[in-house]
């Protein structure tokens, strides 16, 4: 099994107190400059994550108990890239039980398809040309040049253990099956592949900005400040502070590594479906930009730093000044270890029924803060169990907080209704600083001054009998929603699962599509370390009749990187030793009389 490129629950950071800034600056400045210049040649392992036709996510790292990836670089405007397309899928599928696993490289994407269809017309283009295996789609050609590739039609034979090519060169079926039969068998690969003689790729984004040049100072700090620099903070979650240039620098080869793999930014979806908002995707040409930037060793020209600027003090509450404040229990964070998740009820007080405009969280120690759910529960409900405390039968999920994102503020014609006889229960998640921390965390209540037209509500799927078996790569979990009696607005979609949830989808079912479901989301590359809500852009309405369908896809396999015990049998747990089950889909339905 590979090691993990990220532990799932801690990290290590320097501890760094006042008295001791000056040391700490010339040590992380010494580290920086150590990581850049001691790093061997390339600066980057060949792995990559990219989407497929369909909209299943593959990283080559994946493949790792596999013996050998075979990729081939095509493209749908070159019907000569196929020449030797299906002599590879033919002897992918009939060597498939041996561990050879054989995708196709689509890099023509970037500047010759567009962005908003590409998925569909590579799908369609696939299928006419009866191309059954994954043909990945790599827009912003980042992945072809991590693997160096110098043509299309070419062969590329790689082990997805050690992340680099056991060969490369013209397809040649002999030569690759005599180097299958020498993977196979433990010996080195003898083979010598002829140079490739198709059409050279054409690196479009590279080309250009190679052309015109790229500006630290006006291309990558700003594009850094907007994606990337509000997490990565002094004394945030993230385990550096983007807050100068040598920090960039110095890291930046882990930086490329996170891009081109698909962890960073986090909770990226399929754009290609559905219109939704904090999806964090960059563009083809961002993401080529970082990344030709980082290979090009990360210039700088002159002295100005937009990173090292003063930036304002953040106000205490972003949203302004909460009608109610509502603390949370203080959590003591040990240094180091895992912290499981907590799950604590909370009192409150209201003399009536209060309608919510939205909810704000004033986070007492970023440094260790990873998640807060809310649900509500009734006071009579007696329980302190942390199972019940979050259980659908008992409680009701309504917002969520993730680092960068203090506000929650609901549709202005919706509100949620909050009863004087209810309280609030939250499931806290931390991680390990490097040192103890007390965390103060408190919520920020907002209250409408009339009863909004709308009302929120959640339709939670949670499969509380999750019986995921040991050593299955892909468990697929499949729950509906009850039928929809009446026209609902679609607001939000934040899916739930740990270490072994790897994709989720969620479907609209209406008695007129028949076997044509809508997807209405595909999160491909689901992260446990980013339980995130999906706003969506515009409104979108679940017609009267229709039913919702939410599907995970688990990995118990000793291929997933995050998997603790591939040999163990999993069940539905509020702890992150076991795994769960939880799709929350927020509605606004028509507020009752």
């Amino acid at each position: 099994m590979m090691l993990p490129h990220s532990t799932d629950h801690q990290r290590t950071t320097i501890v760094c107190r006042p008295a001791a800034i000056a040391i700490h600056s010339v040590f992380t400045a010494v580290l920086a400059l150590c990581l850049l210049f001691l790093s061997p040649a390339p600066l980057h392992a060949e792995d990559f994550g990219l989407l497929d036709q369909h909209g299943k996510f593959h990283q080559l790292s994946r493949y790792s108990n596999d013996n050998l990836v075979l990729i081939m670089p095509v493209s749908m405007n070159d019907p000569d890239s196929l020449v030797n397309a299906h002599a590879m899928q033919s002897l992918a599928h009939e060597m498939a039980d041996q561990g050879i696993v054989a995708l196709f490289l689509e890099s023509d994407a970037a500047a010759l398809h567009d962005p908003e269809t590409r998925t569909q017309a590579i799908a369609d283009w696939a299928s006419a040309q009866d191309l059954t295996l994954p043909v990945l789609i790599d827009g912003s050609q980042t992945a072809a040049a991590t693997l160096e590739v110098e043509a299309l039609g070419e062969v590329i034979g790689m082990d997805p253990g050690g992340l680099s090519p056991y060969f490369r060169g013209q397809w040649d079926e002999t030569a690759v099956r005599t180097a299958i039969s020498d993977i196979l068998a433990g010996r080195p690969v003898r083979p010598t592949f002829a140079e490739p003689a198709g059409p050279t790729l054409t690196y479009h984004y590279q080309e250009t900005f190679t052309e015109r040049g790229i500006s630290y100072v006006d291309d990558i700090a700003p594009l850094l400040t907007e994606r990337c620099a509000f997490c990565h903070i002094e004394d945030g979650l993230a385990p550096w502070a983007m807050n100068r240039y040598l920090m960039v620098m110095g890291w930046s080869p882990m930086m490329r590594e996170t891009l081109v793999t698909k962890r960073m930014p986090p909770g990226q979806i399929d754009g290609q479906v559905g219109n939704w908002q904090k999806s964090h995707e960059l563009s083809d040409e961002e993401l080529a930009m970082l990344v030709t930037w980082i290979d090009q060793r990360a210039p700088r020209e002159g002295e100005e730093d937009p990173l090292a600027e003063p930036r304002p003090e953040p106000p205490e509450w972003e949203a302004g000044e909460p009608d109610l404040i509502v603390d949370l229990p203080a959590q003591q964070i040990p240094a180091t270890g895992t912290v499981d998740f907590m799950v604590e009820r909370v009192p409150l007080s209201l003399q009536q029924d209060r309608w919510l405009s939205g909810i704000a969280y004033n986070v007492g120690e970023k440094s260790v803060l990873h998640s807060v759910l809310v649900y509500t529960i009734d006071k009579a409900n007696g329980t302190n169990d942390p199972v019940e405390l979050i259980s659908p039968d008992n409680s009701d999920y309504f917002s969520v907080f993730v680092p960068g994102e203090t506000v929650d503020k609901f549709s202005p014609d919706t509100g949620f209704l909050l009863k004087a006889d209810q309280d609030l229960v939250v499931k806290l998640r931390y991680l390990t600083s490097g040192r103890e921390e007390l965390d103060e965390t408190r919520l920020g209540l907002y209250f409408r001054d009339t009863p909004p037209q709308r009302r929120l509500r959640t339709i939670t799927l949670q499969d509380e009998e999750l019986a995921i078996p040991p050593n299955t790569a892909n468990h697929k979990v499949v729950m509906r929603s009850e039928t929809l009696s009446e026209d609902v607005r679609l607001e939000s979609y934040s899916p739930h699962a740990h270490s072994r949830g790897t994709q989720m989808r969620l479907y609209l079912e209406t008695p007129e599509q028949g076997d044509e479901d809508e997807l209405l989301i595909n999160v491909a590359n689901f992260n446990f370390n980013w339980q995130l809500d999906y706003r969506q852009a515009n409104e979108n309405w679940l017609p009267d009749g229709s039913r919702l369908r939410a599907e995970t896809i688990y990995d118990n396999s000793e291929a997933n990187p995050f998997n603790a015990d591939p040999d163990q049998e999993l069940s539905h747990t509020y702890s992150d030793q076991g795994e769960m089950f939880s799709h929350f889909i927020r509605i606004s339905e028509a507020r009752p009389d």
